[in-house]
């Protein structure tokens, strides 16, 4: 199978370039080869490679950068995935587009289902929405897109609030986190593993894969010093205390039994993911202290 993956240079493209690679043809195609906000330069693309299968994990993802610069988070998260989808379209080329869960408000107490409808509350999740709506409108007899919703990412080709809170830790006693924003934490490597077992399957529409569970941010960074065995603190503070200029979802966790109901097992606990996770780091950074 002939895969491109646009944004390669993030998290997730990242690991998809190191993983999908066995048994197919893989094209790994960050921004410097592939600006998706221009036509042209995914046509091109597309036409030289002909993929059979394309990933797009291209996108603005600093959701406080995407409320300063909305403009920007449009060209790439929507206008950027329509683009994509053409030109998908154009090849029948199948399109795994990853989306998030900050297209829905957070008002929920239950976990949200791929059949309930987003109300995104940020530019960031507006500016995702669109990009979704742009992709499943180019599905058709010829094309079968599938729009992969996933939440709080953290792996180990890019920083993320893992990093942030080992970071921290080394030189804090005290560290804060917030108690409001409920959500399920998702290992890049876990997700990217499912990914590659999707290719495989006739799913269409929206998919939710999130690793299981669920937790706050403080839950979260208490987990990560625990597993570290750190002598920090985590103070409990409320979002609004620390005045950032997007608001974010209280409660965004994903409902992942559309998975398994297409034969697929769901991913692991989140605390078990953050485990492997730093265990890898660990061994990655010894490795790397021993060249």
């Amino acid at each position: 199978m002939r895969i491109l993956i646009t944004g390669a240079g993030g998290m997730l493209g990242k690991e998809l370039a190191v993983l999908l690679p066995s048994a197919n043809e893989v094209l790994p195609l960050g921004h410097s080869e592939c600006d998706i906000t221009v036509e042209s330069q995914v046509e091109r693309m597309f036409r030289e490679w002909r993929p059979d299968l394309v990933v797009n994990c291209a996108a603005c993802a600093d959701v406080d950068g995407c409320e300063l610069d909305s403009e920007r988070a449009f060209a790439v998260n929507a206008t950027g995935a329509g683009h994509v989808a053409r030109a998908a379209e154009r090849l029948a080329s199948r399109l795994f587009h990853i989306s998030t869960d900050y297209v829905f408000d957070g008002q929920k107490r239950t976990p949200y289902t791929e059949t309930d409808p987003p109300h995104p509350i940020n530019a960031y999740g507006q500016s995702k929405w669109e990009g979704e709506k742009q992709v499943l409108e180019r599905n058709g007899r010829s094309t079968a897109h599938l729009v992969i919703r996933t939440s709080w990412l953290f792996g180990i080709h890019r920083p993320s609030f893992v990093e942030k809170v080992m970071a921290e830790a080394q030189s804090q006693t005290e560290l804060q986190a917030v108690t409001d924003q409920i959500a399920s934490p998702t290992w890049t490597f876990h997700l990217a593993q499912k990914i590659a077992e999707l290719a495989g399957k006739p799913a269409t529409g929206i998919l939710h894969v999130v690793n299981g569970g669920e937790c706050s941010r403080y839950e979260m960074a208490q987990a990560i010093v625990e597993i570290l065995g750190r002598p920090v603190t985590i103070k409990p503070i409320a979002w609004p205390q620390l005045n950032r200029p997007a608001k974010r979802p209280a409660y965004s966790v994903l409902d992942c039994r559309r998975l398994v109901q297409l034969g697929l097992s769901p991913l692991p606990h989140w605390k078990q993911a953050l485990e492997e996770h730093l265990r890898f780091r660990h061994r990655v950074t010894m490795m790397a202290q021993k060249i």
